[in-house]
């Protein structure tokens, strides 16, 4: 590759990336909010704590709470690079490093995609597919794990030959930050030893078991050069390597069961007692809406049928039977272990890091596709080059359309806009700086006003007031379509609810005191 493409793809990334980020006034949603609330308390000198809780699973007593409890820390921390680098705290400054780490996504593209095929026009159109991203596009910018991932997948499948000294260790650094940003970061580190055991044998057969050792250890010391000061950190405050919300998670009968209070009603006992049906029911579940996220999010419905053919003609590369390894793995972990989060988004996340790969595979099954048929008389020579450049131009196309439903259809804004109203609402009704609300975007809702706020959780109004008691929450709101199930009945009949006094809606937003 030529020093210039790259630099050509980084710019296109770049320009691409702020033309969306442009119309993205916040966050967004609350993993995007989450992590830049982190930053922001970070930036301000609180350390690693929260005054925001989204969900109760690792049991917390009282606010401020240790952070980070369930998601890992690396997008708040590229977040706190961002506003200490300008000097600002706004989101503008906190998504900088985001931006700039969604530009680089299409250069790793490129590069990897001419290792694999050692062919200049593959990687140029897979370069531009990477900007170009289909259903990843408007998450690239704003401040959540899209682009990191991306970018760390790109940069992981293309040392993981493990082909110079350096490489073992450069690995288990990535494989280290890919566990800093989400849990699922343990199976990279399983993928990348895989990788360098595997390319030796294929390289060099009779390579020596000394030599197998010393890769692994290093591909181990870059891990824990990055991973360990954070399960110190975990030692320290759960008394645990990992925090304990992950353990809850297994035992789930239903994904509304995340934001359960007390935590301690998720258990073994009623997962058993839920009955063998309703696990079977929603891994069956799982498993479709992750086939779903396959084809659609991931292939963005255009690439799928080209990705299996280019899958298929580089069926002996490492690189690309090492991705479908790591996919099939997470396939099932997020289908049959963790259902309700894998196919609620975490399959989406988890599986951004193999995109680089499927980029590549979906020009070579074009490729493919076009050779078959000009064998038949069917086309010219430059064919090829015809349909590579339509590719790329449906994509582009096809990647607008999304983000523009995504950004201005689906008011990317909303709950920025809403909270800032809803807090004018609980100003005027005496609300202090130190009253707590409950709501159904916590990390949000702090972001927009600076409010300790708690998620409303998947409890009946009486474990709301109890909750309420032990948090301090003056104030609850409720919004049409973000809350669970128990309180329905207190949307739908505001005006008759014990221990609550209605205020009023906004935007069919309902808002109440909560009396003591």
């Amino acid at each position: 590759m030529r020093r210039r493409d790259l630099i050509v793809f980084f710019l296109a990334g770049l320009c691409f990336n702020i033309a969306v980020a442009w119309f993205q006034l916040a966050p967004g949603y609350m993993d995007a909010d989450y992590y830049f609330a982190g930053g922001l308390r970070l930036v301000q000198g609180h350390g690693f704590s929260e005054t925001y809780l989204w969900n109760y699973l690792d049991n917390p007593q009282l606010l401020p709470h240790p952070s980070h409890g369930y998601w890992y820390p690396l997008a708040s921390l590229l977040a706190v690079a961002g506003m200490l680098v300008t000097g600002s705290q706004t989101f503008a400054a906190g998504r900088i490093g985001f931006i700039l780490v969604a530009a680089l996504v299409a250069p790793v593209t490129a590069l990897l995609g001419y290792k694999i095929t050692s062919r200049r026009d593959v990687a140029v159109t897979a370069g531009f597919l990477a900007v170009f991203c289909g259903y990843n596009a408007p998450f690239m910018a704003t401040t959540d794990n899209f682009g990191i991932f991306m970018l760390l997948g790109g940069l992981l499948f293309f040392f993981i030959t493990g082909q110079n000294k350096i490489a073992p260790f450069l690995l288990g650094v990535l494989a280290g930050m890919m566990n800093l940003a989400r849990v699922d970061g343990l199976l990279w580190l399983a993928l990348g030893a895989a990788g360098l055991v595997l390319s030796g044998w294929v390289t060099s057969p009779r390579r020596s078991y000394s030599t197998i050792f010393l890769q692994l250890c290093l591909l181990g010391s870059g891990y824990l050069i990055v991973m360990g000061p954070w399960v110190l950190r975990n030692l320290s405050v759960w008394g645990t390597p990992f925090t304990p919300a992950g353990s809850n998670v297994l035992w789930m009968t239903r994904y509304d069961e995340t934001f359960a209070w007390p935590a301690s009603r998720i258990n073994m006992q009623n997962w058993l007692a839920a009955g063998w049906r309703s696990a079977l029911d929603g891994r069956l579940e799982a498993l479709r809406l992750n086939s779903i996220n396959t084809i659609a999010a991931q292939c963005a419905f255009l690439l799928f049928p080209f990705i299996l053919m280019g899958l298929w003609k580089l069926r002996k590369d490492i690189h690309i039977r090492l991705a479908a390894c790591g996919w099939l793995a997470l396939f099932l972990v997020m289908s049959i272990i963790f259902p309700f989060a894998g196919s609620r988004g975490s399959f989406f996340h988890s599986t951004a890091a193999l995109q680089p790969v499927w980029f590549t595979a979906a020009v070579v099954g074009v490729d493919a596709l076009v050779n078959w048929a000009r064998a038949r008389g069917r086309f010219t020579p430059a064919a090829q080059t015809v349909f590579r450049v339509a590719l790329v131009v449906m994509m582009a196309v096809l990647t607008i359309g999304l983000a523009q439903i995504a950004i201005v259809k689906n008011d990317w804004n909303q709950f920025h806009r809403a909270y800032h109203n809803v807090e004018d609402v609980l100003i005027r009704s005496g609300a202090q700086p130190q009253d707590v609300v409950i709501v159904a975007n916590a990390p949000g809702y702090f972001v927009t006003t600076g409010r300790s706020a708690i998620i409303v959780p998947d409890e009946d109004l009486e474990s709301v007031r109890k909750l309420a008691g032990k948090f301090g929450a003056r104030f609850l709101v409720l919004e049409k379509t973000y809350y669970t199930d128990p309180m329905i009945t207190v949307y739908q009949n505001p005006n008759s609810q014990p221990g609550l006094a209605y205020l009023g809606d906004y935007d069919e937003i309902r808002i109440f005191r909560i009396e003591p």
